[in-house]
């Protein structure tokens, strides 16, 4: 009853928030690097002009004033979160990017938690990366974040053949190509970065 109750006050608050427009977002290490280190790398980079972000939810709304001087997307499958999207928002599957956006059009692509978290069956994950690919022009960057847990991990991200068109992209805040999270040990998150070079 205490986990129906507490469900219910998360509710309550996401639709105050959201009514509201505040804020609501999500205090964790992984949220830590992804709003203090990635996304400000980004913003402040003037290469990156056209930044699509893959999956909304009430966590993810304020990111568009963050990246308000570029043209900033937002998608997502659920029609629903439709609310937390950008003014430039798709109501999609990331597979179908082509489309909503010619062949080398974006900088940047950030697409975390959504590999095991509806994006799962092979064949579709493929089929999702390769769009991220072709809409990406070249020294384009996808950031991937996702868990590495069994019931979170479809499969191994590294046999995903259409990631191998892309080279590893070394992100300096970070001074890494793959950064994995181990302080919340029960949830290892790891963000992914790679570059399409041709």
């Amino acid at each position: 009853m205490l986990s129906n109750t507490k469900m219910m006050m998360r509710g309550l608050k996401v639709v105050t928030h959201t009514i509201m427009g505040w804020e609501m977002p999500i205090i964790n290490h992984d949220r830590f690097i992804l709003e203090e280190k990635i996304i400000p790398y980004f913003v402040n980079n003037e290469e990156f002009r056209k930044v699509l972000f893959v999956g909304c939810g009430s966590y993810t709304k304020h990111y568009e004033k963050w990246f308000k001087r570029q043209e900033y997307w937002t998608i997502d499958i659920n029609p629903m979160k439709k609310i937390y999207g950008a003014k430039r928002h798709i109501v999609g599957s990331i597979s179908d990017l082509n489309v909503y956006f010619q062949k080398n059009y974006l900088d940047l692509i950030i697409c975390n938690g959504v590999f095991g978290w509806g994006l799962n069956e092979r064949d579709e994950v493929e089929k999702a990366f390769a769009a991220c690919f072709d809409s990406l022009q070249k020294d384009g960057v996808i950031i991937i974040g996702w868990d590495d847990l069994p019931e979170r991990k479809p499969f191994p991200l590294e046999t995903c053949e259409s990631l191998s068109k892309f080279q590893p992209y070394f992100f300096p805040p970070l001074s890494t190509t793959k950064y994995e999270n181990s302080e919340d040990e029960g949830e290892p998150h790891r963000y992914n970065f790679y570059v399409k070079r041709v």
